[in-house]
């Protein structure tokens, strides 16, 4: 809610000395030169098609001092006769607003009475910070290689890792301690893990460090489908691998079958920590949703994947500018007809007393028509299959009491497919193109019909197209924007990192080699020390210091199992 309503009356920090603000919070005082009492009334611009909700009754000749949410803009509007004076202000962070109503002037301005902090400055410390240590490390790693002879003064090379000597066009294979990986795979593994677990301990309370409240996109809106991205482009390489050292596709999926039932395990294990009694055990879960949508993808591409001379056929023909693509045509009818099938569901499918094909949050969302047909059919068909053993919070920040509706439920592991495929097939450009500049541009291309295609059906806007942007959801623009993003990415990476060895992956290339460890580490000691600690007084600067403590640590963690050769996988 936009005020808090309890602090409106007694114990309101902006009327007390002694108190102080809270994150993401001001203070702002109305003056009523009305004859009467006029009721105030406001709403997040974040909430789509509701009405401003009554927040205060303003008494005649006197200044009401409220304190209001800085997260998103404000709607706001009051009544007296009629209602007066709509208008939306971003109020900032611990800043002091005043607004006078009257007769006379119902629409004044709004106006500072005390300046607002900047809430972004921690986030720009933090980053110099980084950047400093970073320029550090690269040079007194440079200095040492100096002393120690391994370098001489004229060849210096301006890196943070130890670098293959030779260029070559062909993917900069390393070898590891134990294994042999692909640096760019594990640095953009690495990113979506540390990123995933900086979100998930708070992202310093910064809202575009957290989910959105429904439709639009967030940093924290990516990580998880990233990983599932990257996913499927290891799903490429291993299973080729496979099929190399043996003959039997059976026993493939068998091993695929035994990862994702390990994965589904670990998460139900790590679901039953916020479980009172086996009674409300939440069943999906992120490594659920993975588990599903690997065992699919894997299991497809063991059975119709094709070996190095089957793809001969195709190499030099007149096709060959799109092998990747006819070579795994099959791959790709099946990967559509389940989005076919998983928009039917979701356009067609009648659900009791809401309207078909509704993809809102239901709550306060829509003028409060629809508050039971949160989620549409994926909604409906998690409550009615998962009952109470799903995501059960039910009041969100911005549309308020909704129904119960699992961001990883069955529609959405559905949908999630499509982006794990998208890196199957990024996998495929990487085996079968043998050029940096063929593997960059197709990686371009596929960014581009994405992101278009996705701009197409949200109509480039936050809530006005046919499909919106929506990570609880999983809505196909969804899918289709963080896939967008996710070529471009690795794109970038493999340019930098593999082709043109720029860069070795430091330090997100160690958190990539243990991704699961991490994810699970993470989750188990998620508030204790020395990961986490209680916080007498919580601002954006020692909430994010210590969310990049935890991050840092976990990176740490990595990089220690790294040089003890531990990789632990499922």
């Amino acid at each position: 809610m936009p005020f808090t309503n309890q602090w409106a009356m007694a114990n309101n920090p902006c009327l007390d000395a002694n108190a102080s603000l809270g994150i993401d919070e001001a203070c702002f005082s109305i003056l009523n030169e009305y004859n009467t009492s006029v009721t105030f009334y406001s709403r997040s611009s974040e909430c789509h098609m509701c009405d401003g909700a009554p927040q205060a009754t303003l008494p005649p000749g006197e200044n009401t001092t409220l304190v209001v949410s800085t997260k998103y803009p404000l709607y706001m509007f009051y009544e007296a006769t009629y209602r007066y004076c709509h208008q939306t202000y971003n109020f900032k962070e611990h800043g002091s607003y005043g607004w006078n109503i009257s007769e006379k002037e119902r629409c004044s301005d709004i106006y500072t009475i005390r300046e607002p902090i900047n809430g972004y400055l921690p986030i720009f410390a933090a980053f110099m910070v980084y950047v400093l240590l970073s320029i550090l490390f690269a040079t007194a790693k440079v200095i040492i290689r100096v002393v120690k002879g391994k370098l001489s003064p004229d060849n210096i090379r301006d890196d943070l890792d130890e670098l293959q000597e030779t260029e070559t066009s062909t993917p900069i294979v390393r070898t590891s301690r134990s294994s042999t990986r692909i640096r760019s795979l594990d640095t953009f593994r690495g990113i979506a893990i540390l990123l995933m677990i900086f979100v998930n301990n708070g992202g310093g309370k910064y809202v575009f460090f957290n989910h959105s409240a429904w439709n639009g996109l967030t940093v924290a809106d990516l990580v998880l489908p990233w990983f599932a991205w990257i996913m499927g482009l290891s799903i490429t390489i291993s299973k080729r691998s496979e099929l190399r050292v043996s003959n039997s596709r059976g026993k493939i999926i068998l091993r695929c079958l035994q990862r994702a039932l390990i994965l589904v395990l670990l998460g139900l294990m790590l679901n039953s920590m916020h479980a009172k009694s086996l009674k409300d055990l939440r069943f999906p879960g992120v490594l659920q949703l993975l588990a599903v949508s690997y065992f699919v993808c894997a299991t497809i591409e063991t059975i119709f994947m094709r070996t190095h001379s089957q793809d001969d056929v195709l190499q030099f023909g007149r096709f060959s500018i799109l092998r990747d693509i006819l070579n795994n045509w099959v791959q790709w009818l099946i990967i559509l007809a389940i989005m076919v099938t998983h928009i039917l569901i979701t356009f067609l499918l009648p659900v009791p007393n809401c309207p078909t094909g509704y993809l809102g949050p239901g709550g306060a969302s829509h003028y409060g028509k629809f508050p039971n047909c949160t989620g549409g059919a994926a909604g409906h068909i998690d409550r009615l299959v998962f009952g109470s053993h799903m995501y059960s919070k039910t009041q969100n920040p911005v549309y308020g009491t909704i129904l119960p509706h699992d961001p990883e439920g069955i529609m959405n592991t559905i949908s999630i497919i499509l982006v794990v495929y998208m890196g199957v097939h990024a996998g495929k450009i990487l085996l079968l193109y043998y050029q940096c500049n063929a593997r960059v541009i197709r990686w371009l291309l596929w960014a581009s019909i994405t992101g278009l295609v996705a701009g197409g059906l949200c109509h480039f806007d936050k809530e006005t197209g046919a499909i919106p942007v929506s990570k609880k959801m999983m809505s196909l623009s969804f899918v289709l924007t963080v896939s967008c993003f996710a070529f471009l990415l690795y794109a970038i990476l493999h340019f930098f990192v593999d082709y043109k060895q720029y860069w070795s992956g430091a330090p997100f290339i160690y958190a990539g080699l243990n991704p699961i460890t991490l994810y699970v580490g993470h989750t188990l000691t998620m508030g204790l020390f020395p990961w986490a600690w209680k916080l007498s007084h919580a601002t954006h600067w020692s909430i994010l210091a210590m969310n990049l403590w935890t991050t840092v640590l976990w990176g740490v963690i990595a990089y220690w199992l790294y040089l003890k050769d531990v990789i632990i996988s499922v």
